[in-house]
Parts: C-alpha cells; sequence; structure tokens
C-alpha cells in the first residue's frame, strides 16, 4: 500500500500494535476503545507472523473490520511485522503480504555478523510488499554496532529508492538522532510507532518528542 496517504497521521498515529492474537495483551477492539479515548486518529495493527502461523489470520483480519464498523471515527490499518530471515527473505506468506495495508520488517534473534546484517537489510528493503524498517537499529544497538558512515548512507540511498520508511520507535528510542537528522537529508519519511503491546502502552505520538533524548 502506498502509505503517503496518510502521511498528516505519520506522527500522530500508532503504526505498530501487537494484539492478544499473539504476545499483546489487549483485542483489537480493545486498543480502538483507548484511541478513540485519547486521541489518536490513526491506529495500524500489525501483528507478529510467521510462515507457520498459530492463529487464524483471517480471523484476525475479520475483527479488525468489524472495529471499523464500531469505531468509523478512526482510521484502522491491518498488517502485519515479519522478521527478517538469514537469506534476506521475510518470515511470512505471499498472501498475507497481499492483504495487509502495511507490512513492517524487523531484526528479531539475528546473529550478530554485521557483513550478513548489511547484506540482507539491502535485500529486505529491495522487497515490494515492505513499507517500514521497525525498530531500527536495533541490532546494532543490541550487538554494541557503529555503523561506518559509508554503510549508512548506503542503506538511506536504498531506504529512499525503493520508499520505504523509518519507524520512529518511542519504546526503543530508535533510530538514534544522527538517523533522523539524515531522514531528511534523504528525504525519506518516518512514522511513530510503539511496538505496543498492551492498551496501557499506548500513548499520544507527538513530534516534538521525536527527537528528545536520542544521541
Amino acid at each position: 500500500m502506498d502509505l503517503n496517504r496518510y502521511e498528516q497521521y505519520f506522527l500522530k498515529g500508532e503504526w505498530h500494535v501487537h494484539t492478544n492474537y499473539t504476545d499483546g495483551n489487549n483485542t483489537v477492539v480493545e486498543y480502538c476503545e483507548k484511541a478513540s479515548e485519547i486521541g489518536i486518529p490513526l491506529i495500524a495493527f500489525t501483528e507478529h507472523v510467521r510462515r507457520d502461523l498459530t492463529y487464524d489470520f483471517n480471523d484476525f483480519l475479520d475483527e479488525v473490520a468489524k472495529a471499523r464498523e464500531i469505531y468509523p471515527e478512526l482510521i484502522i490499518l491491518s498488517g502485519c511485522e515479519a522478521k527478517v530471515l538469514l537469506n534476506g527473505e521475510i518470515d511470512v506468506e505471499k498472501w498475507i503480504l497481499k492483504k495487509s495495508d502495511i507490512v513492517i520488517f524487523s531484526y528479531h534473534n539475528f546473529p550478530p555478523n554485521l557483513e550478513l546484517y548489511l547484506s540482507t537489510l539491502e535485500k529486505v528493503i529491495k522487497n515490494p510488499f515492505v513499507d517500514v524498517w521497525g525498530h531500527p537499529g536495533l541490532f546494532l544497538k543490541k550487538n554494541k554496532i557503529n555503523l561506518e558512515r559509508k554503510n549508512l548512507f548506503k542503506i538511506f540511498a536504498h531506504l529512499k529508492i525503493n520508499n520505504v520508511y523509518l519507524e520512529d520507535n518511542s519504546k526503543y528510542s530508535l533510530p538514534p538522532k544522527a538517523w533522523l537528522d539524515l531522514c531528511e537529508v534523504f528525504s525519506i519519511k518516518y512514522l511513530c510507532g510503539g511496538d505496543v503491546h498492551s492498551v496501557n502502552e499506548m500513548q499520544i505520538a507527538h513530534p516534538f518528542n521525536l527527537k528528545l533524548n536520542r544521541h
């Protein structure tokens, strides 16, 4: 999906939410109730996926569709968060990608191999189904790896060419401020995602908070 139609909500919506279909604590409707209560205009349900799903993704989509009827004042998107595999593919069936309004790719439990990380990152950014890089830089932060400037510029060039957005993740305070500054240099857009797993974690995203406490 071309997310540009929702650009006015990039810094006001909540773009990364997990429900009780996987490791979240609340239902789709409970999240929507909270969003409506605190004034979040857009909520994106980006449920965890695997190629061997333990839940029915169509049931999840049906629940999102019902929530749209209950809360017509909200923009409610359905989608997924898929982890990057060692071959640079993402761990999700293609039919799910086709049914998703938004697709986030993330690095989870990835080996601390910078060369492999960079090669898979380049490949996944080129995947036509992906929209957003989730908690960008978390792999580097966990493994205490600093990217060379030439590698960082190469990554941002690929993001720009392939129209992939960065997630400004409030949970992990990522990406670093320097990366957000580069977004302006490369004209790359970012959107607010809290990697939310309960209604208690939902908060009103605010553009003036984006670069606070970043290094």
